[in-house]
């Protein structure tokens, strides 16, 4: 995978370049929503609610859960991505359709959303090749 470099005039302006491919992935990654059906737990406040998330892209996911939430709410979202990795952001309800909920991520960390974002690379990569 080719990385985001930097033009030798981009320190001055602050202006990172991206290449094509990078472009290219990063469209890919919003565009496609990935089923993965993974266990986790929505999180407000004291409250704590089992949940399955059914699919996702690097900005959203379909959630299934059996619990009371209007759109507008924010809750804290843990699943596993992987056997080692745990996935743990905030995420913004946008649709409501018992059992299934629509969100956004509201906030994620930095070092989750490179574990997200490459997961969902490797995923693309598999389909692409056919593997």
């Amino acid at each position: 995978m080719e990385h985001r470099t930097e033009s030798r005039f981009s320190h001055i302006l602050h202006i990172p370049v991206v290449t094509h491919n990078q472009r290219n992935m990063d469209q890919k990654r919003g565009l496609f929503r990935l089923s993965i059906k993974r266990t986790g737990r929505l999180i407000q406040g004291t409250e704590v609610a089992p949940c399955e998330v059914l699919d996702l892209t690097d900005k959203g996911m379909l959630i299934q859960a059996d619990c009371a939430v209007s759109i507008g709410s924010e809750l804290q979202l843990e699943f596993p991505l992987t056997p080692t990795a745990l996935l743990q952001c905030t995420i913004h309800i946008t649709h409501v359709a018992p059992p299934h909920l629509g969100a956004r991520i509201a906030s994620i960390s930095p070092e989750h959303q490179q574990t997200l974002s490459r997961f969902i690379d490797e995923l693309l990569a598999l389909n692409v090749t056919g593997f």
